[in-house]
């Protein structure tokens, strides 16, 4: 058959299409390539599964030998001591001129075993001001610009000392607060109340001064300087705080000298005032922040918003934070 390509084409078709026994050698040539590859593949799964065992054991023995290498914890034995009733009977019978309070001095050294040293922050004379919710009228200082003025901000959770929901940041703190004839009855026992609270609640190693003032300004005769919030200070301040009195006029600029002078000088002052300033003005105040590091002053007008110009001029000059309260309801 010529047309199909010669004898020797004739030969190789048939032999393929025709020959059942060539037909089934090439099946079998197939199925034995295909089990040659499964063979295959089962040995790389078996090499990494054997590669994996040996990693993890290599990891346990590691961490085996880390934890021998390891000191042992150490056991700390605590012993009470319960009182026996003799030594109630003994306590039960001391009089009371044996039961006297400790004078200043053992507090002092109470308080120097029982209070750790706080790490103290840097130093920092640049107080970041934050400003809680409380329901007054709060004004930024500063430039205002996208809800920060330099150094204060309005929000956030507070900082270091805060008075009347002003929230500052810093190492010395310096109250100015209005005593002058018309904070007397509620408004100066609620204004005594939120200092006492604020002392409260410095941190140890936080620095304060406390100045009230009418005609002049009026501080206790134990502060010589800036007092350590350690809670002998706070003690004593607060026995001092609670008899201020309300009487006479409102002159705080005499204030402002005293706290501005200390040496060093404070980060924070929180300055309140329920009445009309006349004797004093924001410039004044400026001059004075100046001499050295400016402080951060933050102005409350309490109770009375007619000094609400100046006091947000002097919150502005200083970076400071202005805010109206209103005094609370009796109850």
């Amino acid at each position: 058959m010529p047309g199909w390509g010669g004898s020797a084409a004739c030969s190789t078709w048939f032999e393929v299409h025709m020959n059942p026994v060539s037909r089934q050698r090439q099946d079998q040539a197939e199925q034995l390539r295909q089990e040659i590859a499964k063979r295959r593949l089962w040995q790389l799964i078996g090499l990494a599964a054997g590669l994996s065992v040996i990693v993890h054991i290599g990891i346990m023995i590691y961490l085996h030998l880390i934890e021998r290498e390891a000191p042992p914890a150490q056991v700390i034995e605590m012993v009470m001591e319960f009182p026996t009733k003799r030594t109630v009977e003994e306590l039960t019978t001391l009089s009371e001129s044996d039961l006297e309070e400790p004078d200043s001095e053992s507090w002092s050294e109470l308080d120097s075993v029982l209070e750790p040293e706080s790490a103290a922050p840097e130093e920092s004379s640049a107080a970041e001001l934050a400003e809680s919710d409380v329901g007054a009228t709060p004004t930024l200082g500063g430039s205002g610009q996208g809800g920060v003025a330099g150094r204060g901000a309005l929000g956030g959770s507070g900082g270091a000392a805060s008075f009347f929901g002003i929230a500052s940041e810093g190492r010395r703190f310096a109250y100015i607060v209005d005593r002058s004839g018309s904070m007397a009855n509620i408004r100066l026992e609620q204004a005594k109340d939120e200092l006492k609270r604020s002392l409260r609640e410095l941190p140890d190693y936080a620095e304060f001064v406390v100045v009230f003032y009418s005609d002049s300004f009026y501080m206790p005769p134990f502060q010589e300087g800036w007092l350590r919030a350690r809670r002998t200070q706070i003690r004593a301040m607060t026995k001092w705080i609670d008899g201020v009195e309300a009487k006479g006029g409102t002159n705080p600029l005499s204030s402002f000298k005293e706290v501005l002078k200390l040496d060093p000088p404070p980060d924070v002052i929180f300055f309140l005032t329920d009445g009309q300033i006349q004797s004093m003005t924001a410039q004044d105040v400026a001059k004075l922040n100046q001499i050295r590091q400016p402080a951060v002053i933050n102005t409350i007008a309490f109770a009375n918003d007619e000094s609400q110009e100046l006091l947000e001029r002097i919150a502005s000059d200083s970076e400071g934070i202005y805010r109206f309260v209103p005094v609370r309801a009796a109850r």
